[in-house]
């Protein structure tokens, strides 16, 4: 292997894997349709993404790159089962494939688009939001902590997610026109 984790580039290289496993993941399952395979194949994926790592360009779109490999893995893992019946053909999956790397792309773009949209709100209402959508948040837990009622607390959370969706379209139209 070209790095290990106690190098440097092991450190950056487990910093970009913690960032794109999901999306990586996600893209996986379009093309293979279970958990379970997509999940041994993300595995593979990661071992190739370690001993690929001194081949990636710093600076470029590492998720694309993690799903490229990603695809070839899903075709190697697909190809281990052709004595299976399968659903789809090679030329459909691949289709599929290209189709889902583009949603995996515009699914990163929204997300960096709505955490520079919520660093734009004001404490109070990132607070709402933040607690909102935490772990087992619910609106009425919410206003009970916050001391605000339901119905307030309500109607201050759809207006901030009016305000959060306005946001990102507008950064999304930015990056398309810049």
């Amino acid at each position: 292997m070209a790095s290990t984790p106690e190098t440097p580039s092991g450190d950056l290289l487990s910093s970009l894997l913690a960032t794109c496993r999901r999306p990586v993941f996600v893209y996986v399952m379009s093309l293979l349709h279970n958990a379970a395979d997509a999940e041994e194949v993300l595995q593979e994926t990661e071992i190739v993404l370690w001993q690929k790592f001194d081949q990636y360009q710093p600076g470029t779109d590492f998720i694309r790159w993690a799903c490229a490999i990603a695809r070839f893995e899903a075709m190697k893992a697909r190809a281990r089962r052709s004595r299976e019946a399968r659903l789809f053909s090679d030329s459909f999956v691949e289709g599929l494939a290209s189709e889902a790397e583009r949603s995996v792309e515009l699914l990163e773009a929204r997300r960096e688009a709505l955490g520079r949209c919520l660093a734009k709100l004001d404490e109070s209402a990132r607070n709402l939001v933040l607690r909102r959508y935490a772990d087992g948040g619910r609106t009425r837990t919410v206003a009970a902590a916050l001391r605000r009622s339901v119905q307030g607390t309500r109607k201050a959370l759809h207006r901030i997610r009016e305000t959060l969706a306005e946001c990102v379209r507008r950064s999304l139209a930015q990056e398309e026109n810049p």
